[in-house]
């Protein structure tokens, strides 16, 4: 089962929080409302990827299969590190 879902993608894009991170926690994916390294994720939270560097990746018109795609690539990766 993927850790990384386009559920999470949907949820970090929706975020009001500018700088919000894609965070894996114990095993676990979670949005977190806060830059990475300004104490707003947990102490062993991993951080997979930020809204701004989502957008960038994808651009304004991103459709599901696109989304579904990113977080396919984005959980091979957690994967790869033994997440």
């Amino acid at each position: 089962m993927a850790t990384i879902t386009s559920a999470h993608l949907h949820d970090l894009l929706a975020s009001t929080d500018r700088d919000a991170a894609l965070v894996v926690v114990r095993g676990e994916a979670a949005v977190v409302p806060a830059t990475p390294g300004r104490g707003g994720e947990p102490d062993d939270a991993m951080v997979i990827t930020t809204r701004d560097a989502v957008i960038a990746e994808l651009d304004t018109g991103a459709n599901e299969e696109q989304l579904e795609q990113l977080a396919q690539r984005l959980d091979v990766a957690l994967d790869s590190l033994g997440g």
